[in-house]
């Protein structure tokens, strides 16, 4: 062999395995669960997941398949030393979403990963009942939310800033 396809083989490999060096090192800076990437929507626009059972819908941002089980995954701009309740919830809706859609797999745990730290989120039935029931009291209620925040980027980033009567931003932005 020549040495230039040596050195170009060389040079190829080397490319490799920084390019999987990275790779890993991602995934541990994020704590991505380790599996096969199901469903991504960090980087590429993912589809909206939805439960029509429980009139539920979401986009988690990495879903991952390891055996028989989906762990979700949900990437947070925020520093927290604590997950938010929010959060909790979201990812527990993640829960109720890949459980009705896919009924044959197990979702143990969800990954909300925050700036500064990772955190594991079980899957358990309080959660899950108490979500539930924060659902039928919004359905139940016939009032219009108030908005509870003075940030306008909030609202132009918010799904219901079109219907919005409280929003901070015009419709023409």
């Amino acid at each position: 062999m020549s040495t230039f396809w040596l050195v170009l083989l060389l040079l190829i490999l080397l490319v490799l395995l920084y390019a999987g060096g990275k790779l890993r090192k991602k995934e541990k800076s994020y704590a991505i669960p380790k599996g096969k990437e199901v469903y991504e929507d960090l980087e590429t626009k993912g589809k909206i997941l939805r439960s029509y059972r429980y009139g539920l819908s979401g986009k988690p941002d990495m879903i991952k398949r390891k055996g028989n089980m989906l762990i979700p995954y949900e990437y947070k701009t925020t520093d927290a030393n604590i997950p938010r309740d929010g959060h909790i919830y979201q990812m527990v809706a993640y829960f109720i979403i890949l459980a009705d859609l896919y009924p044959h797999l197990e979702i143990p745990y969800g990954v909300l990963k925050y700036k500064n730290q990772a955190f594991r989120v079980d899957n358990i039935p309080e959660n899950r009942n108490r979500l539930l029931r924060i659902m039928d009291e919004m359905r139940s209620t016939r009032m219009e939310p108030e908005r509870n925040h003075s940030n306008s980027g909030r609202c132009f980033k918010c799904s219901y800033n079109e219907i919005c009567q409280q929003k901070l931003i015009s419709s023409k932005q």
